[in-house]
């Protein structure tokens, strides 16, 4: 799906940022995270992927490596909402997560937000606040990454 998307976005051309600082061009990138709840690291991959202004689709998925237990893996189906000129945006979307601890596989949702560099031109870095709401509990999770622009540089 992640290869889909980036093939896709290379059909955009020579994407490239907007005037108003907003990246037009498909990003891609990893992050790392901590779930607080269930005392586990995360290791992940995303796909940030704008529709105008202010709406990006965020296909993503995780590795969760508890203290006690086996790993574990999340895949999500996000979107997100961008507000103002600065870093600021929220979203949610699907879950699909296989957590030995919470009993296999689940289906839930997600809401998040969080905070990116927008000055920055080929790698973006943010900082994410993300709930996973499934099987009647909604870890939270602090994950830190970077996003490199795919086309557009």
């Amino acid at each position: 799906m992640l290869l889909l998307l980036a093939t896709l976005g290379a059909t955009q051309g020579h994407a490239q940022r907007s005037r108003s600082g907003f990246p037009t061009s498909i990003e891609a990138g990893a992050r790392v995270g901590r779930d607080f709840e269930d005392h586990a690291w995360s290791l992940g991959a995303q796909i940030r992927v704008p529709f105008g202004r202010s709406l990006e689709l965020r296909p993503s998925g995780d590795l969760f490596f508890p203290r006690d237990g086996k790993t574990g893996r999340q895949l999500n189906a996000d979107a997100a909402l961008r507000f103002g000129q600065g870093g600021f945006y929220a979203g949610g979307g699907i879950a699909w997560v296989d957590l030995a601890e919470s009993g296999g596989k689940q289906r839930g949702h997600n809401l998040f937000f969080g905070l990116s560099d927008r000055q920055a031109r080929r790698a973006t870095s943010f900082v994410e606040f993300r709930w996973t709401f499934y099987n009647d509990t909604s870890p939270f999770r602090l994950a830190v990454g970077f996003n490199y622009a795919l086309t557009g540089f």
